[in-house]
């Protein structure tokens, strides 16, 4: 028996024991789920369906990146860190969209500094949202 780690980019990783042999279809079948026009990797290398897979390998269903666009990190503090694809000339404003995330009274981090809404992504890897902090005496 082995144990394998599967998940699709953004939601719970789920853990589940296979034979020995077992392939990355295997893995997803296991996992309940299926590839739906995402790229499968295996420990970060893309992997085909059928590739086997060892003890401890962690499968995970990676949305497609086209060419004009960029993966970025978008996480609320405290929360699961998703990775959604925009398009290069994308904003703040539109990785949080991507992503699901609708600031609240809070502030925006890129790549560690303040950011707008409106600021263009660059080359960042990091948007994360956190409570604004107030100022004391």
């Amino acid at each position: 028996m082995i144990t394998i780690k599967v998940a699709r980019l953004g939601t719970t990783v789920l853990e589940v024991a296979l034979n020995t042999g077992a392939s990355v279809q295997d893995a997803l079948t296991a996992a309940g789920l299926t590839v739906d026009g995402e790229d499968v990797r295996v420990n970060s290398s893309n992997a085909g369906l059928n590739d086997e897979v060892e003890d401890g390998d962690i499968v995970t269903l990676v949305p497609k990146v086209k060419g004009g666009q960029k993966v970025i990190k978008v996480a609320r503090l405290g929360s699961t860190v998703q990775e959604v694809a925009v398009d290069n000339n994308a904003s703040v404003e539109d990785a949080l969209q991507a992503a699901d995330i609708v600031v609240e009274n809070e502030d925006i981090r890129l790549d560690g500094r303040s950011a707008s809404l409106t600021e263009s992504i660059g080359d960042a890897s990091m948007i994360t949202i956190v409570p604004k902090v107030k100022g004391g005496k």
